[in-house]
């Protein structure tokens, strides 16, 4: 009797092991860092690149104001001046030698002057301004003090002014600069003490109803509680309520305020100045048209704005750019220099272009610092 042979087992039949499922591919956080950074200086600079271009733009209409002129404007250069007294301008040492020269010819007594520090003296400006009119047109020349040369720009003359019919309500203003100043800081000047609340507004500051005092016959427009007295009460609180010294209060400026008004004949384009209580008026009609804003004139001013106004318009908007901007150029030079530093082949040729960076950038810094600092 044989054995039989155990018949062999299939595949299928033999139960397997599951297979461990693969675990998932985690970057490490470097890397998941430096990939983010890389996005974001791609994205943002995608988003703001109309405003890098502009910002570009219109800092070099800046530095060549014969670029892309809105009126006919050249340079000129030494040549131009050859034969005439601008060819060759005293330097600012020699020509203060001949001011203080002239002084002491002018002494009668005391000591001689003498100049000191020769090499100190300088221009206070680099150009010297001409104009000249032509028919209907003005003619500007600048002159460069310090090298010979300069520019010539031509635009239409502006439209003599219009001789204005005198306002019948114009009233003069008072001399502010001999006003006494009105002492601050007491505790019986302001709102926190006696009557520095309730005496002079409502519970929240709102203005108490009073009749207008109109000032003397013929003399400055006051009215109740104007806002220079406003600013003066307010002052002394601030200062005490943001750490500061209180001290005497001297309203310097006010904004003035411009309004329409009717004499049941003529519009009235009337201007008060609540500072010296004038009046002053012009008519409506006879106001001279704007002045055309030119691109290039457009491209500058957007340059130089900043500020955000008082409500949401557009230059609120405007204003959000720009700080944006301010952050994504800070952002994009430090991302840079991380984006730089993955790259090994690239690390010491960019080390000595830091180095030479941060040099550059010091010298010139120091440079301007004593450049621009007052003398």
């Amino acid at each position: 009797m044989s054995v039989a042979e155990p018949e062999p087992t299939t595949a299928a039949a033999v139960p397997e092991e599951p297979a461990a499922a693969p675990k998932p591919f985690r970057r490490p956080l470097r890397k998941r860092v430096m990939h983010l950074v890389r996005r974001a200086h791609l994205y943002l600079g995608l988003f703001l690149l109309p405003w890098a271009v502009l910002y570009g733009a219109t800092g070099f209409l800046f530095n060549h104001p014969t670029a892309f002129a809105d009126a006919p404007t050249t340079s000129f250069g030494a040549s131009a001046l050859a034969g005439t007294p601008m060819e060759a301008v005293p330097k600012p040492a020699e020509l203060a030698g001949l001011v203080v020269a002239a002084l002491n010819d002018r002494a009668k007594e005391g000591k001689p002057y003498s100049l000191v520090e020769p090499e100190k003296a300088k221009w206070v400006r680099d150009f010297c301004f001409a104009t000249v009119k032509v028919d209907d047109t003005e003619v500007n020349v600048l002159f460069d003090v310090n090298n010979p040369g300069g520019t010539v720009r031509s635009r239409a003359a502006a439209p003599p002014p219009r001789v204005e019919e005198k306002a019948p309500f114009a009233i003069g203003g008072a001399n502010t600069k001999g006003a006494p100043n009105t002492k601050g800081g007491g505790r019986g000047a302001g709102p926190r003490g006696g009557d520095r609340g309730e005496g002079r507004g409502g519970p929240k500051g709102e203005a108490r109803a009073e009749p207008m005092t109109h000032g003397a016959p013929g003399g400055p427009l006051v009215l109740a509680e104007p806002l220079p007295e406003r600013v003066k009460a307010a002052v002394p609180v601030v200062l005490e309520r943001t750490g500061f010294p209180t001290g005497d209060v001297t309203v310097t400026s006010v904004p003035d305020l411009s309004f329409l008004m009717s004499d049941g004949a003529k519009t009235w384009r009337v201007t008060y100045n609540a500072l010296t209580g004038a009046v002053s008026g012009a008519s409506a009609d006879s106001a001279p048209p704007p002045e055309e804003l030119s691109t290039r004139r457009f491209l500058t001013r957007l340059h130089t704005a900043h500020g955000y106004p008082g409500g949401q318009n557009a230059k609120w908007f405007w204003a959000v750019i720009v700080d944006v901007m301010a952050f994504v150029m800070v952002f994009w030079g430090v991302s840079g220099v991380f984006m730089w530093w993955q790259l090994k082949s690239t690390r010491l040729l960019g080390f000595f272009l830091l180095l030479a960076s941060a040099a550059a950038a010091t010298a010139l810094g120091l440079g301007m610092h004593e450049f621009l600092s007052p003398k």
